[in-house]
């Protein structure tokens, strides 16, 4: 376990701002709720509906699900070959929170902290403080799959033990405690999948946290001086992950920053602009200027446009209902008197608008344009429902009089057509092949 030389800087600075917001973000998305009643953020997995500022989702959309993680996909992709892993340093959890913790760790322990011999009673109290800041993290994580307000009143009444949510947040907090307190940069190192991905998605051109060899090298040996570098090793001691940034791009480096105003600072004492800051290895090496345009960051720019228009094509022509029809294969269609044919048909219905909707069920012999009975139980096969509601029905299709040469054609290609009756030109057609009784 690594515990750093905490450095002060503008690099620092602008990360306190952005990780406070992160975090603040974090903790307060899970409590708002917008003035339909619905939550800004919620997946709701047991009854399978997840609520994204103002939508409502199912799993049965599995177009979106794909646009949304290979928008996820590209973005890595694109971000990272352009300013390298601005994620690591500035926003990934790990990153936040092991700050957070070091934070506590030097109010309490000052220059104790992170030693063998440190006071006993203040040792665990920083434990405790860690662990008490792992649950209201998990907390709030859980808090996107199940309700704060209902978690919270658990706690609060002493019924949440029996509940899964407090098993979860169990879980999680003791994980947090563990991985954030103890295990900390190693899990960046070599668990992190992140960290690989980097040989193959940064270049010469990316825009990382990099040393400047050709002014720095070779060091001062002694009192000889030889590059800029004066060979302090204050890069290397405030380091969280322990490298040395001099030795080039690493799978350790998370581009935290804090190597730059350590060196900053140093090379402000010699009237010298830093050694360590963010460039790319080409603009080091040839003194140009970085290469923004180039064939691996425009692709990846082009993929994404792609996706993110098709994403909001699909978004925007959405249509927030859902139906499944599936003929009863315990019951197969029948022929009765005046040549007609009888079908049963289940259907599942769910209403994914955030407001309540009144549909209407309607059927179709889409060969011959006849309409097709159906009885469903609902009075003029109306009915509504609330947001996110389901409703199972087991229908009955019932075809007009067929001719000689109809009934000859072995099957009948029949849709039934939901219509949202508060905006009509919503429909959704499920086409079923009646097949026809042999006689």
């Amino acid at each position: 376990m690594i515990i750093s030389r905490p450095q002060s800087g503008t690099i620092r600075t602008r990360r306190n701002v952005v990780m406070s917001f992160l975090v603040l973000l974090f903790l307060s998305a899970p409590w708002i709720m917008l003035p339909s009643g619905t939550p800004l953020i919620r997946l709701d997995i047991p009854k399978r509906m997840f609520h994204l500022f103002g939508g409502l989702f199912i799993p049965q959309e599995g177009l979106i699900l794909w646009f949304f993680l290979l928008t996820m996909g590209l973005s890595l992709f694109f971000f990272t070959s352009v300013i390298g892993r601005v994620w690591c340093g500035w926003g990934c959890p790990q990153t936040i929170y092991t700050d957070l913790f070091d934070r506590i760790g030097r109010f309490i322990l000052d220059s104790k902290y992170g030693k063998k011999d440190a006071p006993f009673v203040k040792k665990y109290l920083v434990y405790g403080i860690w662990l008490i800041i792992s649950f209201i993290a998990s907390f709030h994580w859980i808090g996107y799959f199940v309700s704060p307000y209902e978690m919270l009143d658990g706690y609060l009444l002493a019924s949440a033990f029996g509940e899964t949510y407090f098993y979860f947040t169990l879980f999680f907090t003791v994980a947090m405690f563990v991985d954030i307190g103890f295990i900390r940069e190693q899990f960046c190192k070599f668990a992190c999948p992140y960290a690989r991905f980097q040989t193959i998605l940064m270049d010469e051109h990316s825009w990382n946290v990099t040393y400047d060899f050709k002014r720095g090298e070779p060091r001062r040996d002694g009192k000889t001086k030889l590059g800029d570098c004066v060979a302090c090793n204050m890069c290397v001691v405030v380091c969280p992950t322990g490298i040395d940034i001099r030795d080039g791009l690493q799978v350790g480096c998370i581009a935290c920053g804090k190597c730059v105003d350590a060196c900053t600072h140093i090379m402000a004492k010699e009237e010298k602009k830093t050694l360590i800051g963010y460039f790319s290895l080409n603009q080091i090496e040839t003194r140009g200027k970085i290469k923004w345009f180039r064939p691996r960051t425009v692709i990846y720019a082009i993929l994404l446009t792609c996706v993110l228009i098709g994403a909001s094509y699909k978004l925007i022509t959405r249509v927030p209902m859902s139906m499944i029809a599936a003929s009863n294969k315990s019951m197969p269609p029948i022929l009765i008197p005046e040549n007609k044919i009888r079908a049963f048909v289940a259907l599942r219905i769910q209403n994914i608008a955030p407001q309540s909707k009144e549909f209407e069920l309607k059927a179709f012999d889409t060969r011959h344009g006849k309409e097709i009975l159906i009885r469903s139980g609902e009075e003029n096969n109306r009915f509504a429902l609330e947001s996110g509601e389901i409703k199972s029905l087991s229908v009955v299709l019932e075809t007009s009089s067929l001719t000689e040469t109809e009934l000859n054609e072995g099957f009948i290609p029949g849709a039934i057509v939901l219509q949202n009756l508060n905006h009509p030109d919503y429909k959704i057609e499920k086409v079923l092949s009646l097949t026809l009784p042999r006689r």
